[in-house]
C-alpha cells in the first residue's frame, strides 16, 4: 500500500493525541524508513547514532533474556542494509559483554552507517587476541555450534523472495535447535501483510525497532516472530508525525481505551445512560440477541431491549429478567412480517439511541427485506452484525457516496462474501479500502481484529488471543459495540473499545484457564472484570495527571499512557 498523507491540520492533530493517550504507532515498512529519513535529514540525527541505540538495545534485551553473555557463543548473520549494520553493533555490543561472537555476511554493508559499523568490528578483530570475534564472508549454509542466533539479514526493505545463498543461510537458522532473534523484522516475511514472501526466518523472539510493523501482527507474522519487543531508538515520534503528515495505523492499549470510555453523569437515568435495541434471533439461534443485549447492558447502556420472532419470544423472554423482550410478527412461510414487525418497532426506534440488528436473524428472503426496510428508513447509529451484514453490502455498494453511521463487523468470511474477493492477503489495506468504499466504520474479526473508520485511520486491536474463536463471541462484540454508541461515543470509539474490551477478557480468560474452554457466556462476568480494570487505569492516570498539574502548572497536561 502507498504511503498517505494527512490532509489537514486536524488530521495531524488527531494522530499527535492518539499518541499522547497511549495509542501505538503501527508502522508499514516505507513509512518507517521515511520516519528514519526525517529524524537524519530535518531533525540532524546522524544514522550512526540510531544504528547504535538499535544494535545496543537488542544486545542488552539478548542478555537479559539468555543470561549473562560472558562465556556464551553468539552466531550472526548479516544483510548488507541496515538491518544487517543493527546486527553489527548487536556484535560489537555482544562481545564487549564476554560473548565468543562469529558474524557471517555475504556482501559488504551497502550503507555508510552499516560500513561504519562493519569497520569497527572489523578493527576489533585485528585486535582479538581471544579469538572470541570471526567475521567470515559467503553465505554459509551450516551453522556453527552456539547459544544464540541473530538474524540481521534484511529488515522493512524486503519485498521479493530470498533466493540463493540467502536462501540457504535462512535455512539454516530455522534448523538451529538454539533460540534465534531476528532483529526488527524475520528476514523474509512481508513487512505490511505479515506473509512470507518466499523462505523466511521462523524466530523466537523479535526485537523491533522504533514501532511495531503490520507484518508481525497480521497473517502468518506472529507465527514467524515469535514474542516481540519493541525498543525505541531515540527517534522523536511527534516532532517526525508533524513533520511528515504521513497517515499512520495504530495499536490499541489499556491506557489508550481507558481514555475513551464514557463516563455517566452522576445525575443519569436508565435514559440518559442511553437505549440500545437489539433485533436478531430465529428459531434454533435464540442465544445470539440474548448473548448480544446482556453485553450491550454490561457496557453501560441504561436501557436495552431486544426484538425478536414470535416463535423464540417465550424463549428468550425466559432467558432475559432485566430486559424486556419484544414479539415481532412472522410470516405463515417463514421470515419475519415486515409491515407488522415496522409497527411494532417504530416506537422503539424511535427512542434508540443506538440499534444493533442481524445476531441470529436468519436468512428467510422476507426476514432479509424486513432488514432492508430498518436499515433504509432508520438513521440512528446501528451495528451490523451477521446475518444484516450481505443486505448492507448491498445497500452501500448501490450508494456509493452516502456516509452511514453504522458499524460494520463481518468475520473473514462475511467479508469475503460482502466484498466478492475470495483471498484477502492484506487484512490491513483491505480494511482501508472497504472502510473507504462503503464510507462505514469497519470491524473486521479476526487474528488480530481491525478497526477502520473511512478515509482515516484503522486501528489494530492490541488484546485477544484464540479463547475468542467459539461462536458467540460475535454477538458479544456487537452488543458491546452498540452499548457504547447508545451512550454517545462515536461510531469508530464504540469499534475500538468494545473490540479491547472483548480482546481484554479473552486475554483475562487465558492467564486463568486453557483458552479453548472459553465460551461466550463466559465473557460476560469478564465483561465487569475488564471494564472495573480500565476505570481504576483511567483513575489512576487521571490522578497522575492532577498532580503533575499542580506540580508543573506550565506544563501540558495531556493525556498520557
Amino acid at each position: 500500500m502507498k504511503i498517505s498523507l494527512m490532509n489537514t491540520k486536524s488530521e495531524v492533530q488527531n494522530a499527535l493525541d492518539r499518541l499522547s493517550t497511549g495509542f501505538l504507532p503501527l508502522l508499514r515498512g516505507n513509512a518507517q524508513q521515511k520516519f528514519d529519513q526525517l529524524a537524519v535529514e530535518d531533525f540532524g540525527i546522524p544514522e550512526f547514532t540510531l544504528m547504535e541505540n538499535a544494535g545496543r538495545s537488542a544486545a542488552l534485551i539478548i542478555e537479559h533474556e539468555y543470561g549473562p553473555m560472558q562465556g556464551q557463543k553468539v552466531v550472526l548473520r548479516c544483510g548488507s542494509g541496515n538491518n544487517g549494520g543493527d546486527g553489527y553493533v548487536v556484535a560489537r555490543t555482544l562481545y564487549n559483554r564476554g560473548a565468543s561472537v562469529s558474524v557471517n555476511f555475504l556482501n559488504p554493508p551497502g550503507s555508510p552507517a552499516a560500513e561504519k559499523n562493519f569497520l569497527l568490528l572489523q578493527r576489533l578483530e585485528t585486535l582479538d587476541n581471544s579469538g572470541r570475534l570471526q567475521l567470515q564472508q559467503g553465505g554459509l549454509s551450516k551453522l556453527s555450534k552456539s547459544d544464540v542466533y541473530v538474524d540481521a539479514l534484511f529488515g522493512v526493505g524486503l519485498n521479493r523472495p530470498i533466493q540463493g545463498k540467502i536462501a540457504g543461510m535462512v535455512d539454516a537458522l530455522n534448523s538451529a535447535k538454539q533460540p534465534v532473534i531476528a532483529l526488527d523484522l524475520p528476514s523474509g516475511i512481508d513487512a505490511d501483510t505479515g506473509n512470507p514472501l518466499g523462505p523466511t526466518v521462523c524466530a523466537d523472539l523479535t526485537i523491533t525497532f522504533s514501532a511495531y510493523k503490520p507484518g508481525l501482527l497480521l497473517g502468518q507474522g506472529p507465527v514467524f516472530s515469535g514474542r516481540t519487543e519493541l525498543v525505541p531508538i531515540g527517534i522523536p515520534l511527534p516532532a517526525v508525525l508533524h513533520k511528515s503528515e504521513l497517515s499512520l495505523d495504530w495499536i490499541s492499549t489499556d491506557g489508550a481505551i481507558s481514555s475513551m470510555l464514557p463516563e455517566r453523569d452522576l445525575q443519569a437515568h436508565k435514559y440518559s445512560a442511553g437505549m440500545a435495541l437489539i433485533i436478531g434471533g430465529s428459531l434454533g439461534f435464540s442465544g445470539a440477541p440474548v448473548m448480544a443485549a446482556r453485553a450491550a447492558a454490561r457496557a453501560g447502556a441504561g436501557y436495552v431491549a431486544c426484538a425478536v420472532p414470535e416463535c423464540i419470544h417465550h424463549i428468550v423472554a425466559t432467558a432475559m429478567t432485566e430486559i424486556p423482550a419484544i414479539c415481532l410478527a412472522e410470516s405463515v412461510d417463514g421470515g419475519i412480517n415486515t409491515n407488522t414487525a415496522m409497527q411494532t418497532l417504530e416506537p422503539w426506534l424511535n427512542k434508540a439511541n443506538a440499534l444493533i440488528i442481524g445476531p441470529g436473524l436468519g436468512k428467510y428472503p422476507r426476514t432479509l427485506r424486513f432488514i432492508e426496510s430498518i436499515l433504509q428508513t432508520f438513521s440512528i447509529p446501528t451495528v451490523v452484525d451477521a446475518d444484516a451484514l450481505p443486505v448492507a453490502a448491498q445497500i452501500l455498494n448501490n450508494t456509493p457516496n452516502q456516509q452511514k453511521p453504522w458499524i460494520l463487523t463481518p468475520h473473514a468470511g462475511e467479508f469475503e462474501r460482502m466484498t466478492g474477493h475470495s483471498e484477502i492477503s492484506d487484512r490491513l489495506g483491505a480494511s482501508h479500502h472497504w472502510s473507504n468504499t462503503w464510507n462505514c466504520t469497519l470491524v473486521l474479526k479476526g487474528s488480530p481484529t481491525i478497526i477502520c473508520h473511512p478515509h482515516r485511520e484503522a486501528t489494530v486491536c492490541g488484546r485477544g488471543n484464540s479463547a475468542l474463536a467459539t461462536a458467540g463471541s460475535g454477538d458479544v462484540l456487537a452488543g458491546l459495540c452498540g452499548g457504547l454508541l447508545a451512550q454517545g461515543c462515536a461510531t469508530t470509539e464504540a469499534a475500538t473499545c468494545a473490540s479491547h474490551i472483548g480482546g481484554f477478557v479473552a486475554d483475562q480468560y487465558a492467564r486463568n484457564y486453557h483458552p479453548s474452554t472459553m465460551i461466550a457466556g463466559d465473557m460476560m462476568d469478564g465483561i465487569i472484570t475488564a471494564m472495573t480494570s480500565l476505570e481504576k487505569r483511567k483513575a489512576l492516570n487521571d490522578t497522575s495527571r492532577r498532580n503533575h498539574s499542580e506540580s508543573n502548572p506550565q506544563v501540558n497536561t495531556a493525556r498520557q499512557p
